[in-house]
């Protein structure tokens, strides 16, 4: 016994699978899911209403028309969607974290400071003398910048 009694059917659930897995996976970062998806949704309603029949060059060569056709069609306002970000500031334990300097800190003088198992280089735009008390501002892969007290 098969899951789907006919092509159409398959076809549709395939190209909604692939649809779903492109947004709810990859994130909607690459639209080839999403285009071949809608495409195999579309040759799967075609054959299901008699439009084309069900051999497997028609559902090839319809799959394949339609991709080039929705990517043409669809590329840039798809493009436009994904191109809105929220850059909202991303909150961690390390906002705010205080500690005690190591070394002296200065604009191009780094420091260091060990945290959560990992050497994190302690940069500054001010200079910060050895023994000060400092506060997180930012940090970056590696380095936290800091301020004084």
């Amino acid at each position: 016994m098969w899951l789907f009694s006919d092509v159409s059917q398959a076809l549709m659930a395939v190209g909604l699978l692939m649809a779903v897995i492109d947004v709810l996976v990859f994130g909607f970062a690459t639209f080839y899911l999403t285009l071949i998806g809608s495409a195999m949704l579309v040759s799967g309603g075609l054959i299901h209403f008699g439009v084309i029949p069900a051999s497997t060059s028609s559902v090839l060569i319809s799959v394949a028309f339609l991709t080039a056709l929705f990517s043409i069609l669809l590329w840039k306002p798809l493009k436009n969607l994904q191109a809105h970000s929220n850059n909202k500031k991303v909150t961690t334990d390390l906002d705010g974290y205080q500690f005690t300097l190591e070394q002296d800190v200065d604009a191009g003088v780094f420091g260091k400071h060990h945290y959560s198992g990992i050497d994190w280089k302690v940069e500054s735009d001010s200079p910060i003398a050895k023994g000060s008390k400092v506060e997180v501002l930012e940090f970056k892969v590696g380095v936290l910048l800091v301020k004084a007290c």
